[in-house]
């Protein structure tokens, strides 16, 4: 089992050493602008799927929602396009590094996080968190026994508080 491991971690450490020198110089606010333009627009069509009106009145539960989402339309466009008369006269625009060792981690995390809540639903919250907190003593290399069995008991207590001491539903 020592052997798989080591052989694991030559592994991830070959790999960031060679993601670790790919680098990105990155026009930051257009890439966020247009982002979130994206993701408003996409949310601003899945509202009214998402929540549904009975009612007439000029205020619904559609209100807010719609409102914030046309706020970050409109503000993530004048961002846009400020950097965009930007670039036409050009001129200097705010640029950030990104490095993609970074990324991947991130999204290596985010990933777990999905499973997380995919398994939540399936096998419930006790067993989810014992995975995910063994995932994330993996991700972060930790070796110790006692670390997985303060993960597990952990997530165990935890389950058993808040369903039957504090009487909270859990998935």
């Amino acid at each position: 089992m020592k052997n798989f491991l080591d052989s694991i971690d030559l592994f991830i450490d070959n790999t960031g050493a060679k993601l670790e020198k790919h680098k990105m110089n990155v026009p930051i606010n257009i890439v966020g602008s247009i982002l979130f333009i994206v993701i408003a627009l996409v949310c601003l069509k899945l509202v009214p799927s998402q929540i549904r009106v009975n009612t007439t009145s000029q205020i619904t539960a559609r209100t807010f929602p719609v409102l914030m989402l046309q706020i970050v339309l409109l503000f993530s466009s004048v961002l846009l396009l400020k950097d965009i008369i930007s670039l036409i006269r050009k001129k200097e625009i705010e640029r950030k590094e990104i490095t993609l060792l970074v990324e991947v981690r991130a999204l290596i995390i985010l990933a777990m996080m999905v499973v997380f809540l995919l398994l939540l639903h399936y096998i419930g919250f006790i067993f989810s968190s014992i995975v995910f907190g063994i995932l994330m003593l993996f991700y972060f290399r930790c070796r110790k026994l006692s670390s997985y069995i303060i993960i597990c008991s952990a997530a165990i207590m935890i389950g058993f508080l808040f369903q039957y001491l504090l009487k909270v539903r859990l998935p």
